[in-house]
């Protein structure tokens, strides 16, 4: 309950940075006493700053609609994908994440290429749709609009799948946390793709590295890969590189990799 209330005013405030308690409270229907709890275990996490009778947010990973972020840094995008797709082999079961990122794979796959795909992405699944060599299956669930993709309505039905490799994304990555998502319902559809795949590939750019979000969906652990670009913060890369992380670090200007820490097996 509480983790779905600070959801709730983050999303809230993501429209309006500055908000009055009263306010608030009359928006969540609740007492103001609640929202100021609610604001001080925000503030401890970095989300919002406290002043007398009202709150301001703190830098947030901002959510926008699909076709805005398939735009937004999208020759680094398109780098990471070419090196992502080096990982899929034919005849494989793999998982396809719904980010802009993923869909930059998506659209690099061969039309040739024999693979079942579980998807909860609609433009990866259109996009894939004349690839007759694909075997493409949508969970069922509901529609995330601005996500263009399916929210998982029962995440334990997946356990019944398995695949290879999932490749997954994320609304903003910290460490020693993992990647993270704004909603409950989104976290949970990555999670479950995560849970049924031997192993797991987060696709990235930079901005996504070290901006809060709300909703822890893969742990740093439960990473196999992290693909990202070279404006990555550095620091925040060796941190995780000294945590076990293998990493590549791709260069948009060449489609290459500049540096691959805790390399397991060559692949290129």
């Amino acid at each position: 309950m509480r983790k779905k209330r600070h959801s709730e005013i983050i999303e809230i405030m993501e429209t309006q940075n500055v908000i009055s308690i009263r306010e608030l409270a009359q928006k969540l229907n609740c007492t103001e006493m609640t929202v100021r709890r609610n604001l001080d275990e925000l503030q401890l996490m970095n989300f919002v700053k406290r002043e007398r009778g009202y709150a301001t947010l703190l830098h947030t990973a901002q959510p926008t609609d699909y076709y805005v972020q398939i735009q937004e840094n999208a020759k680094e995008k398109q780098a990471i994908a070419q090196i992502a797709l080096k990982y899929i082999q034919p005849n494989t079961n793999i998982c396809l994440d719904s980010g802009t990122t993923i869909q930059q794979l998506v659209q690099l796959l061969p039309t040739d290429l024999p693979l079942s795909i579980i998807t909860p992405s609609l433009t990866a699944a259109m996009t894939l749709s004349n690839h007759h060599s694909i075997q493409i299956l949508l969970p069922a669930g509901l529609l995330h609009h601005s996500n263009r993709s399916i929210l998982i309505s029962e995440p334990e039905n997946m356990k019944q799948y398995k695949a290879d490799i999932a490749f997954l994304s994320c609304r903003s990555f910290r460490i020693p946390g993992g990647a993270f998502e704004h909603s409950q319902p989104l976290t949970a559809t990555k999670k479950s793709l995560a849970s049924i795949a031997d192993k797991r590939i987060l696709l990235l750019d930079h901005s996504k590295w070290e901006v809060n979000s709300l909703c822890n969906s893969v742990r740093l652990e439960e990473l196999d890969i992290i693909i990202t670009d070279n404006k990555a913060p550095e620091h925040s890369i060796q941190k995780a590189a000294s945590l076990g992380k293998e990493i590549l670090i791709v260069n948009p200007d060449t489609n290459t990799v500049d540096s691959h820490f805790n390399r397991s097996e060559p692949i290129f």
